[in-house]
């Protein structure tokens, strides 16, 4: 994960804001502050985030940082993410100066003749939401044939080293090569007749599910002036949200002039229980929690929850090799890609260049 623009993790020499935190006490920031007299860790195994925190940062670091950003990204344990997986750059920081503050001191140096460039916001979209790139890319496909509505059940090999794709409906589409651009467990349920150590291996990857409820309020009924893009909330604090995403902040057109948009995120791998709320409760839940930390008390003018069952992929200790030794059975059929969120990375930018490297890798 990069390290968004403009934030600095405990870069040494620039301790103020740190110091002056109201999110940590003294000794917590005492301890911060000595993590460049930490020993690196010796061998090279993989660790989950928070025991690598806790050691080299400290518990409050953990609590009070970074498991609230890792948890509103990846809706995730930091106990049992994968720092190599997810983080890599620290690892691999304390490895090669012995401390992570060394090392971003180093790299910041070096960075620093590249500084000159245009400067983009971190959060970008289009100016009618992610259903653009959707509809730019099918409008660019032509003369590709689209099929839409059909529900695949089976991969199998076909005649002449082809591959066949087996539909609900009764139907096969054939063709030389096949990409699975789908949740790991779905490539599985639909690789078990054609190898099931494959699938075994695509279905030992979990995921979590979360649950977005948008809701949109009167300016006049929200005191805060929403001076930023949202909040992530430490999972220490128990409270019933992830995160929670100020829309019309971070989004020009995302509101109507004079009312605000709010989303709300709920679930992952810590409360998966919330997404047993039907709906009502879930906008009730959302309304409580953002008034107790907002201050808002008016009733909003508008409310929808999405549900996002097993949409996120926990990338839990030893992922990394997890994803070589399916690439590495994956080897053996020549004309099938695997591409998504399931494999390195979650991001947009991450699952555009897993789709590219799939199909250049195809034949």
């Amino acid at each position: 994960m990069p390290i968004p623009a403009g934030f600095r993790l405990m870069a040494p020499g620039r301790w103020g804001p740190v110091l002056r935190s109201p999110l940590f006490s003294w000794r917590g920031k005492l301890r911060m502050a000595g993590e460049r007299f930490v020993p690196r860790k010796s061998g090279g195994e993989d660790e989950a985030v928070a025991d690598f925190v806790v050691r080299r940062f400290g518990r409050e670091a953990l609590e009070r940082l970074v498991q609230p950003l890792v948890g509103g990204i990846y809706t995730a344990d930091a106990n049992r993410l994968s720092l190599r997986a997810t983080l890599p750059q620290f690892g691999e920081m304390e490895q090669q100066y012995g401390s992570v503050s060394r090392g971003m001191r180093e790299r910041a140096v070096g960075a620093e003749s590249d500084d000159a460039g245009a400067r983009y916001s971190l959060f970008l979209s289009f100016e009618d939401g992610m259903q653009t790139l959707v509809d730019g890319l099918v409008g660019n496909l032509n003369p590709v044939n689209v099929e839409l509505g059909r529900t695949a059940c089976a991969v199998r090999r076909g005649g002449g080293g082809g591959w066949e794709v087996h539909c609900e409906d009764g139907g096969v589409l054939d063709g030389d090569g096949v990409i699975l651009a789908l949740p790991a467990f779905a490539a599985a349920d639909l690789l078990g007749d054609c190898d099931a150590e494959l699938a075994a291996s695509l279905a030992s990857i979990e995921y979590a599910s979360s649950a977005v409820i948008n809701l949109g309020f009167n300016q006049a009924d929200v005191p805060d002036p929403l001076e930023a893009f949202g909040f992530v909330v430490p999972a220490a604090e128990n409270r019933r949200l992830l995160a929670a995403s100020y829309s019309s902040s971070k989004y020009a057109g995302r509101a109507p002039a004079d009312h605000v948009l709010l989303r709300a995120f709920v679930g992952g791998a810590l409360q998966p229980e919330l997404l047993e709320y039907d709906d009502e409760k879930l906008i009730g839940l959302a309304r409580e929690e953002l008034g107790e930390l907002l201050g808002i008390g008016g009733e909003p003018v508008i409310t929808t929850v999405a549900r996002w069952p097993r949409s996120m992929p926990q990338y839990t200790v030893g992922h990394r090799e997890r994803v070589e030794s399916i690439l590495g059975q994956l080897a053996a059929h020549d004309g099938l890609g695997l591409a998504g969120s399931a494999y390195d990375g979650v991001g947009i930018p991450d699952c555009i260049r897993s789709g590219q490297a799939a199909a250049e890798g195809l034949f």
